[in-house]
């Protein structure tokens, strides 16, 4: 039913549901000019320097996923980031995050934070290990206000000899 979906999204303004064609228009058209004044030069791309068999592997989402034992991310904006351990399993997963339909996130995690399936790769040996700990990331309007903790998660990351991140957006 069209109303409903309309009622159960999260609102940009409190008047534009997000889980919307127009909602996610109007969240493009804010997020592009921020986007626009932090891209200073070129991406910092950088090459993958061994084979992925060989390469440490860590996880980053925006879907807004944290261990249930955590903190909920602030729905109305939250510049803040939550460590989850390699070893946690999906019962010990929730979201906090309202400004996408997390039906099928709510059943299969994997979708916004796939764990099992590096795990699996893991296990054949596609990639060499997966990183002890990864990093989820809730709802933020501000790319200005996310910065530092983006900055902390790129310093721990670096500091903990990842090769590779595998970035998940909500």
């Amino acid at each position: 039913m069209r109303t409903r979906g309309l009622f159960n999204s999260a609102t940009l303004f409190g008047v534009v549901p997000v889980g919307t064609a127009f909602g996610h228009w109007i969240s493009k058209l804010i997020a592009l000019p921020q986007l626009r004044r932090l891209a200073v030069g070129e991406v910092p791309w950088t090459p993958l320097r061994k084979p992925l068999s060989d390469s440490t592997v860590v996880l980053i989402s925006t879907g807004g996923v944290h261990l249930r034992s955590d903190r909920p991310f602030n729905l109305n904006g939250d510049p803040t980031y939550r460590v989850i351990p390699r070893g946690a399993e999906a019962a010990d997963l929730a979201i906090s995050h309202q400004a996408y339909d997390r039906t099928d996130a709510l059943r299969d995690i994997n979708l916004v934070f796939p764990i099992e399936r590096l795990r699996e790769l893991e296990a054949e040996h596609v990639i060499g290990r997966l990183a002890e700990d990864h990093y989820g990331f809730g709802l933020m309007g501000s790319a200005r206000r996310l910065m530092p903790a983006m900055k902390e998660v790129a310093r721990r990351i670096s500091e903990s000899g990842v090769d590779l991140a595998l970035l998940v957006p909500a």
